[in-house]
């Protein structure tokens, strides 16, 4: 496809008038060549999109005979790959952007890679409601990576009946041989009792061959062992059935929700060993088995340091060891990672150990508390970026804000880190200053802090607001003059102009531009749950004055149909004199709109020209930061991960992504009738050609007042319950296209 038939195709679909050049300009590819530094070193990872919990396997997803490594984030069901290779001795990491396409799209809470037929490729293990979902990897070096559904959920005979294996979606249980049969079988923890129950595969013993997941109770006490309900404490030798040999029956204490479970032989004595970790404990413990593989596992020591003999874990909260050969050296080595949104390290959370035993035995040394998260821009979770000019000479820095950083016995924080431009006018290079800019950390905030700058006094140095989770803004004048920013924490409640506290609901993230074009800088607040707020400055170059002038700038819609909470975060940027706007939102995608201009009145509409721009994806909460950082004027674009990175952007070939389709979209014609009313209207559309589509009724705050999907009768009547009289909005969007038209509704 040329590139005038893909501008033309654009034109088509979404009925804009759109240049080439200025199209070109948001021709965005993702790119990670900016050099980013930390701790006087490049980092080769710093636009991979960060992490936070992840959950790691191996495969090899392009045949080339060296296994990918694998990062799955259970929050927010993000799939990172990363490719290696060995160079000069060493393994280089690389960020395979995109590479989560290879995978199914449901793959939720847990995520584990293992061959379970024996085929030589690995299949995919994930939650199914209640238990475990398998995908079976059907892949060739032909066609590529295909998966299908094999099973949902996994079956289990137990006490005469076929049941759920019910694996909670908390727990991480074990996919091994367990009896050295040559099939797959499941360790997993009783859902209410902490104890290990052994789930036989008895495809070898039905079939001769290990292609099928059949599998019935062996065992459930599996190494005769249980953990205390009120701690993770080891008893060995446990004679409570069907622990050790007592015939009596006991139900047992209540365990703890959550645990972590990796079998692998730590000895050489050729039966599996556990390492176990639990929630709400910063450590994990070691195992050790005595009995042969064809019995029931045997307990018989624990190290609940492990490993005592070198560093011991100690990570906040509910850990998972992998065991994965980190470094090509063709031993498996030992990764241990927070496994829990919210309550444990969400920064430094990636411990690696090399083995430098053999696959069948451990012998551990400490490497890293932050591996691959240390050559990331990484902070904690909800990373907005920020472009602005922090020392002031004439060169564009980046600040990455976030949602929290995790604190051990201590409340959750935000802060800022800083990253300086040490680049040229032509390219950028950012070195990281410090992770904590202008002590944001112990500023009290306790949730997400989102700053916005602009010369609001008109002193010639950059000013700030800062947007608060609890909705409150406040205002920050900076003190730097010519230098470097000098912000103090003496700050202030912002104000409109009738003294009023300007504020929203939550999650508040400020906009400075001047959307008017009339040279003073207005402000734009994203939320949650609502619209876009409009205060346009009607002081002075000297003296900012913000007065509402639209509670629903451009009938901006952020919604989602996945999340019940929206959140905007809108980043507004001039080209040629035209104003478009790039929206975040809590799904994680980017809305892109033109047609601001001149279109800043109660009602009016902006230009949704995709609601899906350049595909971007981030499985959660997005931020985008748009900006020109060189003087040929191109563009930059960041985006902001939930888990506590960026993506970067620039120019380049975009045919490769889809364009929803290639079909002229007819324009529909919408009237309201009768306008005014009392309270009874009715909805007509023509040229809907079958098309279904949605509507909404909004107040003049953008409230909505009524609202149904799915339809597709040409007209509708609509009646509305003791309406207030006033200025109403009638949104019309149609399912497949999402077209959408807006018209005013005069309720009297």
């Amino acid at each position: 496809m040329d590139v005038l038939r893909l501008i033309m195709l654009v034109f088509a679909f979404f009925t804009i008038s759109l240049n080439t050049s200025v199209f070109s300009q948001f021709n965005l590819v993702y790119n990670d060549s900016i050099v980013v530094i930390k701790n006087s070193d490049t980092v080769s990872l710093a636009w991979a999109g960060g992490m936070s919990h992840p959950q790691f396997s191996t495969i090899d997803l392009d045949f080339d005979g060296i296994e990918e490594l694998i990062a799955f984030e259970p929050d927010n069901g993000t799939i990172n790959v990363f490719k290696r290779k060995v160079e000069g001795g060493n393994v280089i990491y690389t960020y395979w952007h995109g590479g989560n396409k290879f995978f199914p799209t449901d793959v939720k809470y847990r995520m584990k890679l293992v061959d379970f037929n024996d085929d030589g490729m690995k299949d995919l293990f994930t939650y199914a409601q209640g238990g475990v979902k398998v995908y079976k990897n059907v892949s060739n070096p032909v066609d590529g990576i295909h998966w299908k559904l094999y099973v949902s959920p996994l079956k289990t005979f137990v006490d005469g009946a076929t049941n759920n294996l019910y694996v909670s979606s908390d727990d991480i249980p074990a996919f091994v041989d367990v009896d050295g049969d040559g099939d797959l079988d499941v360790l997993t923890f009783h859902p209410l009792i902490s104890r290990v129950e052994w789930h036989k595969n008895l495809s070898m013993e039905t079939y001769g061959h290990a292609d099928s997941l059949i599998f019935e109770l062996a065992h459930g006490c599996w190494g005769d062992f249980i953990e205390s309900p009120f701690d993770n404490t080891i008893q060995l030798n446990n004679t409570t059935a069907p622990c050790g040999t007592a015939l009596i029956r006991s139900s047992g204490a209540q365990r703890h929700a959550g645990g972590s479970i990796l079998a692998l032989d730590a000895n050489k004595s050729g039966s599996m060993d556990l390492i176990i970790g639990d929630v709400d404990f910063n450590n994990i413990t070691l195992l050790i088995n005595d009995n042969p593989p064809d019995e029931n596992g045997h307990m018989v020591s624990y190290d609940p340091d492990f490993p005592s003999y070198d560093v011991p874990v100690n990570l906040s909260n509910f850990l998972t060891a992998y065991y994965e050969d980190a470094d090509l050296d063709g031993v498996k080595d030992i990764i241990v990672s927070t496994t829990v949104t919210g309550t444990a390290d969400n920064t430094k959370g990636v411990w690696l150990y090399k083995n430098n035993g053999e696959n069948d035995s451990l012998n551990l040394t400490f490497v890293k508390e932050d591996f691959l998260q240390g050559d990331m821009i990484q902070n904690g979770s909800g990373a907005i970026p920020i472009l602005v000019d922090v020392n002031n000479d004439g060169l564009t820095d980046l600040l990455v804000s976030n949602q929290f950083n995790y604190r051990a016995a201590l409340p959750k924080s935000s802060r800022i880190n800083y990253y300086k431009n040490v680049g040229t006018a032509s390219e950028p290079v950012f070195e990281l200053i410090t992770e904590d800019w202008n002590s944001f950390a112990n500023s009290g905030y306790t949730g997400r802090v989102s700053p916005a700058f602009g010369d609001l006094d008109g002193d010639g140095d950059l000013d700030m607001i800062v947007g608060l989770l609890n909705g409150k803004l406040y205002y920050y004048e900076n003190a730097g003059g010519s230098g470097q920013m000098n912000f103090n924490l003496s700050h202030s409640l912002l104000k409109d102009i009738n003294g009023d506290n300007i504020s929203v609901s939550n999650f508040a993230t400020p906009e400075l531009f001047d959307l008017d074009n009339d040279g003073k800088l207005d402000l734009i607040i994203g939320q949650s749950n609502g619209p876009l707020l409009y205060y346009r400055n009607v002081g002075t170059a000297t003296n900012y004055s913000f007065e509402l002038m639209n509670s629903n700038l451009g009938m901006v819609d952020l919604t989602s149909s996945i999340y019940n909470q929206s959140v905007g975060v809108p980043r507004f940027t001039r080209h040629n004199d035209t104003t478009y706007l790039f929206a975040g939102n809590k799904t994680g995608t980017i809305s892109y709109y033109d047609g601001i201009d001149d279109k800043l009145n109660p009602g009016d509409v902006f230009n949704l020209v995709s609601s899906e721009f350049l595909e971007i994806d981030t499985r959660g909460m997005s931020a985008p930061a748009i900006g020109k950082l060189r003087n040929d004027e191109s563009f930059d674009l960041f985006v902001g991960t939930e888990i506590g990175g960026l993506w970067s952007y620039r120019a380049g070939d975009t045919t490769f992504l889809s364009l929803l389709n290639e079909q002229e979209i007819t324009k529909i014609e919408l009237s309201i009738y009768p306008n005014p009313t009392k309270g009874s209207f009715t909805i007509a559309l023509d040229q809907l050609n079958g098309q279904k589509y949605s509507y909404r009724v909004l107040d003049q705050l953008g409230r909505v007042v009524a609202s149904e999907n799915n339809q597709y009768q040409s007209s509708v009547m609509v009646e509305l319950e003791n309406p207030k009289s006033g200025l109403y909005f009638i949104e019309v969007v149609l399912t497949d296209s999402l077209q959408r038209v807006v018209r005013k509704l005069l309720i009297d």
